[in-house]
Formats: C-alpha cells, structure tokens, sequence
C-alpha cells in the first residue's frame, strides 16, 4: 500500500468519524416526561398539593402545571411547549360552572444540565370535576404529547 492510498484511507476515516458524530449530536434527544398539577397557595406563598391548599373552596390559590421535560438542547431554533387546559360545563350543588378552555406557549432555547427541566405553566383556578390537560412539544427533530387527566377540586 502506498503512502497516497494510507492518507486517503486515513482521510475518508476521519470523514466518516466526524459525519457520524454531527450526525449524531444534532439529533436531539428529548421527550416530554409528564405533566403534574400543583397550586401555589397565596395565603402560605408557597406550593402544595391540591388537597394541602389553605382553602378548600379553591379560593386564594392558582393552579400550576408542571411539565418535565427530559434531554438536553442547544439548537438555533428553540423548542416551543405549549399548554392547553379545558373543562367541560357542569351542574354542582353549588351551581352552574361554564365550560372554560385556555393555552399558553412557552420557548425553549436550552434545556437544563442535568438532564431534566420543569417547565411552570400558571393558571387561573376554576373548580371543575374534569380537566384535560394537553402538553405539546415541537422543535427541529422533535414532537410529543402528554396529557393529565386531572379535576380542579372545589369543596361544595
């Protein structure tokens, strides 16, 4: 073998490694890990559990919606997480309750280090047997969904 061939092979080698890595790094690795539901109770000013709020008539607390979000990004475009939460009308002792339905978006230029990044979303508190809650993640390479099921409950 001659030393034109050795640096040809060598060459295309290094060609190879380089493409399969940038290849490989710009594929993101990212998922939506699930959605949980907590309220901020003003009253305390901190977060609890739906069933440790100060109020159990849903008064003085606002819903925050949790989104975990697992990988690690750093693309020219960011990701976009976007949040939608609806109830259906319903009838309660209490009374009449509209439908009601609300969505935010949030961008997402990098993820956290470590792995796992907690995206807050904030809502207003209605008191609703059901609530669907769908959290949608759209990038380059990337696209998820993942809902929660959940109530926004209101002592009658």
């Amino acid at each position: 073998m001659s030393s034109r061939t050795k640096l040809r092979s060598m060459v295309l080698g290094g060609v190879l490694l380089v493409s399969s890595t940038a290849g490989s790094a710009s594929a993101p690795a990212v998922t939506l890990e699930g959605v949980e539901l907590r309220v901020f109770d003003r009253a305390k000013g901190t977060l609890v559990a739906v069933d440790e709020a100060s109020d159990p008539y849903g008064m003085n607390v606002d819903a925050v919606l949790l989104v975990k979000v697992k990988g690690t990004y750093e693309g020219d475009k960011p990701l976009r997480l976007k949040l939608s939460a609806s109830a259906p009308k319903e009838e309660s002792e209490a009374g009449e309750r509209g439908a009601w339905k609300t969505a935010q978006t949030r961008e997402l230029h990098v993820l956290a280090e470590g792995g796992v990044t907690v995206v807050p979303f904030l809502l207003t508190y209605r008191c609703a047997s059901t609530v669907k809650v769908v959290a949608t993640l759209t990038g380059p390479g990337v696209k998820g969904t993942r809902t929660l099921d959940t109530a926004f409950p209101c002592a009658e």
